[in-house]
């Protein structure tokens, strides 16, 4: 799949890229015919000039010896009489018949104006006398070779080609490295996403298995009460939950991905949250020995949603008394980090992360110990949740932790509603 992709990624690069140089190619070669032309024109409008400020200088051009008024220019002049016929041309012969007869044939257009003759190119210019001079001449045609202006174009049209066949060779090696620039992030996605679904594939089928065996047990004694059967009925209830809670974290990872904002902010209360959020869990902290600690700022407020505010307390709370062992502590902090920040810290004294995984303790189904997590009903997605709703309210969430001694969770919020964007519920 990814060949065919690259494949298709060359062949659009390589294209785009001799699209642009011949573009740029016509461009180019479009800008200095004009150029050349312009300087031509030029020098033969001062020649023009020259010639109606003196009708005596005719004379001059009409010596066989004479040669043109501007020798570096190269100029041609031809004379015609009233009824049209070619008087002379100086430099004495410089153009065949020919040519003076296609070059003579419209003596009434005085704009500057290309002529083809004898396969060469030249540039005319006549020029009306406003009294016939002395020897009869009534018009003069400036002529100009542009032999040297379709040589000089003839070779950037050459060097423009040979440009053209340089780089595309060149475009098909820059698209190539282009286009495995641009897959890298594709494959690492590709990647992710297979191995979210091998991983999420095997937390599916381990529930799902139980209750499938253990409900073969239970139809293998129909004539057994539900007091008899109550140990079966007790596991798969608890995998039903289990896969239950499963289904709805990756239901709400699969709309955050899909850019699904779900947050539905308001002005909250955070300090009342705090407590009110904390107390479900002293019971279960108390049948393990463990206190809980609360510092919190009152009053503390939060721009943010209410649901998903406590959705990730839950979370992070629900970890902390997961890890922590008998007679441990567990610390709940909140208050205002700065005039512009609200901090939410909650620290306890576990077992801690080992500093290889704390880099990958946001990874989707990440276990630093999976055999334990899974016994205690975890899923590992409960981090990866919590780091998308910090950062769904603009805020940032990070994890401090040595083994041993515990871990601490930082959560840092924007007090303003800045950085959030109203979403559809789900």
């Amino acid at each position: 799949m990814f060949n065919r992709t690259r494949r298709r990624l060359v062949f659009l690069n390589a294209a785009v890229f001799l699209l642009v140089l011949s573009v740029l190619g016509v461009l180019l070669y479009a800008h200095m015919r004009l150029r050349l032309l312009h300087e031509t024109d030029e020098s033969m409008k001062q020649a023009k000039t020259q010639l109606q400020q003196s009708v005596h200088h005719l004379s001059e051009l009409l010596r066989p010896d004479a040669s043109s008024t501007e020798p570096r220019e190269k100029l041609t002049y031809l004379m015609w009489d009233a009824k049209g016929k070619l008087v002379g041309q100086s430099p004495p012969s410089s153009l065949e018949k020919h040519t003076t007869e296609l070059i003579g044939d419209r003596p009434d257009v005085t704009e500057i104006r290309t002529v083809s003759a004898g396969g060469q190119n030249y540039r005319v210019l006549t020029v009306s006398l406003a009294s016939p001079s002395p020897e009869g001449i009534t018009a003069v045609g400036i002529v100009k070779s542009l032999g040297d202006v379709d040589r000089t174009l003839q070779l950037l049209l050459t060097d423009i080609v040979a440009a053209m066949i340089v780089g595309g060779v060149l475009s098909v090696f820059v698209g190539m490295y282009l286009a495995g620039r641009a897959l890298i992030p594709i494959r690492r996605s590709w990647d992710k996403q297979q191995r979210f679904v091998e991983d999420a594939s095997h937390e599916l089928r381990t529930p799902t298995a139980v209750i499938h065996a253990q409900t073969e047990l239970l139809l293998q004694h129909p004539e057994r009460s539900i007091e008899q059967e109550s140990p079966q009925i007790a596991v798969i209830l608890k995998e039903s939950r289990r896969l239950g809670r499963l289904v709805n974290d990756l239901l709400t990872l699969a709309r955050s991905d899909s850019n699904q904002a779900l947050i539905q902010p308001a002005l909250l209360s955070l300090d009342s949250l705090l407590f009110e959020v904390t107390e479900p869990f002293r019971m279960f902290a108390e049948s393990k020995g463990i206190e809980i600690i609360m510092e919190v700022e009152e009053p503390l407020a939060l721009w943010g949603d209410d649901n998903r505010i406590r959705q990730l307390l839950v979370i992070v709370l629900d970890n902390a008394l997961k890890y922590t062992p008998e007679s441990g502590e567990i610390r709940v902090t909140g208050r205002y980090a700065s005039s512009q920040a609200v901090s939410i810290v909650i620290a306890d004294t576990g077992c801690g992360i080992a500093a290889e995984d704390l880099p990958r303790v946001f990874e989707r189904f990440y276990r630093s110990d999976k055999s334990r997590s899974r016994s205690q009903g975890g899923t590992g997605l409960g981090l990866s949740i919590a780091e998308w709703i910090v950062e769904a309210h603009g805020g940032s969430i990070r994890v401090h932790s040595k083994v041993n001694e515990g871990t601490q969770v930082e959560m840092l919020f924007p007090r303003k509603p800045l950085g959030i964007a109203p979403g559809r519920s789900g």
